[in-house]
């Protein structure tokens, strides 16, 4: 089995450390931007729920931010610090999981959930938590799996499982993990939760968020070429090409910011 089809929280130590140079590159692009729909200065607190052997963290450490890591495994939260030890820098981890994030109120700048959110329990809790712990003006980022496109990488020998009803889709996940957990990447939390621009949107503003963008919107025109201008502005057209373009490419991600007025 590659790393790509192992559930990130089991990586090794030699597998985490070959991945710093993704997430330099991840990290790099996804704070420019953030940055664009709300300003992330030098030093601001960015926590990663689902951080697993804390990459991300220590990429945005590296970048002048203050990051800290959420994980409910304890075997990731030792490479995290082993991995950070290896690279000379002191990093916060924490136990815990995105339903009850160990953080106060209003304390932090960003909020960032990486292809995790498609693996909680109750997304509407973890949702309301990144809110409660987000400063007013601060960024919930989070990528998951898309009911809209059928290339998936959540499970493996199942095609166009985007599309199935999710009541077929829990039944597979709850036999294959216990029947085939190889499919999965012998995770024990496989995804539960897939989204369409709708339903991210009303869970997003169901929890406070009053400003939400898709990833049409936060991609930046000068990430690429001519070309990739081209189609992006195609695709920001209206809600037609954007669900086009969700379509044909996997995934999808939203971010909510938390409004200077809004309410706990």
């Amino acid at each position: 089995m590659t790393p790509e089809r192992k559930a990130r929280e089991s990586f090794s130590f030699e597998e985490s450390l070959s991945r710093l140079g993704r997430n330099r590159r991840f990290a790099n692009q996804l704070i420019g931007r953030l940055d664009h729909i709300s300003s992330l200065s030098w030093g601001a607190k960015i926590v990663e729920v689902g951080c697993a052997q804390g990459q991300l963290c220590i990429c945005l450490l590296e970048r002048g931010f203050n990051a800290v890591g959420i994980e409910p495994s304890a075997e990731a939260l030792k490479l995290a610090l082993q991995l950070a030890e290896h690279e000379k820098c002191v990093l916060d981890v924490r136990e815990g999981v995105a339903e009850c994030i160990p953080l106060a109120d209003r304390s932090c700048d960003a909020v960032i959930a990486s292809n995790v959110i498609e693996h909680v329990i109750d997304v509407e809790g973890a949702f309301r938590e990144a809110f409660r712990i987000l400063k007013p003006g601060g960024i919930f980022w989070f990528s998951a799996a898309s009911s809209i496109c059928p290339y998936q990488k959540e499970i493996d020998s199942f095609p166009l499982f985007a599309w199935y009803p999710k009541a077929l889709k829990l039944r597979i996940m709850d036999w294959v993990k216990r029947k085939k957990p190889h499919l999965v990447g012998h995770t024990q939390t496989p995804a539960i939760n897939w989204f369409t621009p709708w339903k991210a949107r009303r869970m997003l503003r169901k929890a406070g968020f009053a400003a939400v963008y898709d990833r049409w919107d936060l991609r930046l025109l000068s990430e690429g070429g001519w070309a990739y201008r081209l189609a992006l502005r195609a695709i920001r057209l209206c809600s037609l090409t954007k669900l086009v373009a969700d379509l044909v490419c996997e995934g999808c991600a939203y971010a909510g910011v938390k409004t200077g007025d809004a309410e706990q």
